[in-house]
């Protein structure tokens, strides 16, 4: 599985039923604007997790979130493809991946600064 920095919103519902219902409406919107928008306003009004107050919004993914079954599934998922719904221990998530950060070198080892090679002048 590729590790990906990735911000995710999810929807949380009691049932497989209403989790695809929701999925049909939300797959119904025009533009990728307008369906973000209404996700954040179904969640606040039927998700079962306390994102609901954010529109769903989990912020970036940590790994080893308390719902893997979630997690694996939006390291897979492009950005802005609603996804779902998959189910975990909390009930049946539908699930955006609303960015993507690019995981670029941090530099945390040391080398990002060392030029390789011969460098100037040495020939």
């Amino acid at each position: 599985m590729a590790i990906r920095s990735i911000r995710v919103s999810h929807i949380v519902l009691s049932t497989v039923d209403i989790a695809e219902l929701l999925l049909e409406n939300l797959k119904s919107c025009e533009s990728r604007e307008l369906m973000l928008k209404m996700f954040a306003k179904l969640a606040k009004k039927y998700s079962a997790c306390g994102t609901r107050k954010k529109g769903g919004d989990l912020g970036f993914l940590e790994f080893n979130t308390s719902a893997p079954e979630l997690e694996k599934a939006a390291m897979q998922a492009p950005v802005g493809k609603l996804s779902g719904p998959i189910k975990s221990k909390f009930g049946y998530h539908i699930f955006v991946v609303t960015e993507e950060e690019k995981m670029g070198d941090t530099g945390i080892d040391g080398i990002s600064g060392v030029s390789i090679g011969a460098g100037d002048g040495t020939l």
